[in-house]
């Protein structure tokens, strides 16, 4: 049994789902009037923005994120320079974190982004 969908309430479900699409190959497959998004990746893991319920604030739980584990470490590098390049906000910087190569970033409406590669 594999995990195959997520769906994340988030306050801004374009600057999140254009972050996905743009830095990290996701591609649009599904979109609502009230702005349900389905994301699909390359895996097709899909991951469903929906809109914070009216009248609730966004706020993620001290510690939560989404997570990418890169195959090696030169994608791990090259996603870290990419990402830099690109202006988005590095929270935690590169470095040793359990035994993997890690790094977190910031996704629009707050939304921590960790990547990582732990070698065999």
């Amino acid at each position: 049994m594999n995990l195959n969908h997520i769906d994340l309430p988030v306050a801004d479900i374009p600057g999140v789902r254009d972050f996905f699409v743009e830095h990290f190959g996701f591609r649009r497959i599904f979109e609502r009037e009230d702005g349900l998004t389905v994301l699909l990746d390359e895996s097709d893991f899909a991951l469903t923005l929906s809109a914070v319920i009216r009248g609730e604030e966004q706020r993620y739980p001290s510690g939560f994120h989404v997570g990418f584990n890169l195959q090696s470490e030169v994608q791990l590098r090259g996603a870290h320079a990419r990402l830099v390049s690109a202006g988005v906000q590095i929270v935690r910087p590169l470095g040793d974190l359990g035994g993997a190569l890690t790094f977190h970033c910031v996704a629009p409406g707050a939304l921590l982004v960790e990547l990582a590669w732990r070698p065999q």
